[in-house]
């Protein structure tokens, strides 16, 4: 089941990861903006495809590209470690230009909790990574404290600041980020459709 769950709203979808999807991710982690801010990942397209085949053999890993509703990729997501009633969130990254954190954010932790029938999840963040820090404070998540030294990512030490939400704090939370979620929606759908006419004039030039 894990490589088939899919869910969308608020102008994204969360589908299950591809073998085809090793180069996006690729281009994706090596951007500057992200380089120091999530762990260290294989460093070209062969090594992503290498990774990607033993993730499908894994047991309670869910791993997500983030894309609109037309299938242009945004970004990625997942859920693993996923044990009992708990699991941790990570591999979040969105591309740069498009406003779509915050409603992926809102689908998957439906999916964690909805879906999967979680009862907590937690992860963990580079001191760092300020904007998924404001995020996750912004949605309640909890922070259960800071674990110096605690990850080497590009051969240094980062200090790693820990969180966690239960299942039911995300339904209240939830009722909160609604406007916010409908708002970049209404962003997301314009994102979408300003890269689609910049593709349709790219490929007439």
């Amino acid at each position: 089941m894990r490589h088939t769950i899919q869910a969308e709203g608020f102008g994204v979808r969360l589908r299950p990861v591809r073998i085809v999807d090793a180069a996006f991710i690729v281009w994706l982690r090596n951007q500057d903006y992200v380089k120091g801010r999530v762990g260290d990942s294989a460093p070209d397209v062969a090594g992503q495809r290498a990774w990607l085949e033993t993730y499908f053999t894994r047991e309670g890993d869910y791993y997500f590209i983030v894309e609109t509703l037309e299938g242009i990729p945004l970004g990625t997501y997942g859920i693993y470690n996923v044990k009992g009633d708990g699991g941790e969130s990570g591999r979040w990254i969105i591309r740069l230009g498009v406003p779509a954190a915050i409603p992926s954010a809102v689908v998957l932790l439906d999916t964690a909790f909805n879906r999967l029938s979680l009862r907590e999840v937690h992860g963990s963040t580079v001191v760092s990574n300020q904007s998924v820090l404001s995020i996750n404070r912004k949605f309640g998540f909890r922070q259960t404290g800071i674990q110096p030294a605690a990850h080497v990512i590009g051969g240094k030490a980062v200090d790693l600041v820990h969180f966690s939400m239960l299942s039911e704090d995300w339904s209240k939370a939830r009722e909160r980020l609604l406007p916010l979620a409908r708002l970049a929606e209404t962003q997301v759908l314009e994102w979408e459709r300003e890269y689609s006419r910049n593709e349709v004039c790219s490929g007439t030039e």
